[in-house]
């Protein structure tokens, strides 16, 4: 695990085990809602199929994965992996809530090193994790996120805009503890260094946003 997931770490830790006050509680009912909200958006541009395997990096508290497997009424197994413990154990709590302990698993696992085989998934979605990762890092999570996928498998991510107002950034970066926020040009310039095909960004409307957001979807190629 790099520092800047170790700084990340430290914040969800905190933030979920309820050491931040106010935040931490409004946290809580953002993390549940945004996945039940969100969730079709972001499989309709992923063209998510009953048969798919997904893998969610940065799962939180599964609200996304559930909202998913759930929308497909999908007959695949999904997995999830985050690097906060706290955040790892409430996900497990709502998975056997929802009856899908045999349906979704997750585990402990930095964006930078996945614990997986080649080409294990056919989707792999970063939902507001970006943000965490220094350029070294977020490299490094592309590549994890391409060595898992399947050939014709599909990356789809969903993360803040830097805003052009600072008091925005200001407050985002306070929020999140984010590292850096990233334009739509950076992102699809590293996705295509790391091979990724066919970058589209598309839109998800989230007016209590504190910033715009930027959502791509791109493909790994296809095998000959």
């Amino acid at each position: 695990m790099n520092d800047d997931e170790r700084f990340a770490q430290a914040f969800y830790e905190d933030l979920e085990g309820g050491r931040l006050g106010l935040l931490s509680v409004v946290a809580k009912v953002v993390f549940d809602l945004s996945g039940y909200f969100y969730a079709g958006s972001l499989i309709r541009k992923a063209h998510l199929r009953p048969s798919d395997r997904m893998l969610e990096v940065g799962c939180g508290t599964a609200s996304m994965l559930i909202r998913a497997h759930g929308f497909r009424n999908s007959a695949s197994k999904y997995y999830g992996v985050d690097i906060s413990y706290t955040m790892l154990d409430r996900a497990r709590h709502n998975i056997r809530r929802q009856g899908l302990g045999g349906s979704i698993f997750i585990a402990a696992s930095p964006a930078s090193s996945l614990p997986f085989k080649d080409e294990s998934f056919s989707v792999v979605l970063f939902a507001f994790v970006i943000k965490h990762l220094s350029d070294e890092t977020f490299v490094s999570a592309l590549k994890e996120a391409h060595r898992v996928l399947m050939p014709g498998g599909r990356l789809v991510m969903w993360e803040f805009l830097p805003s052009s107002m600072g008091w925005a950034n200001r407050y985002v970066y306070s929020i999140t503890r984010a590292v850096r926020l990233r334009d739509r040009g950076e992102v699809i310039s590293l996705l295509e260094k790391t091979s990724f095909l066919h970058p589209k960004p598309f839109t998800i409307l989230a007016p209590w946003m504190p910033t715009k957001t930027f959502a791509v979807v791109a493909t790994k190629r296809a095998a000959k």
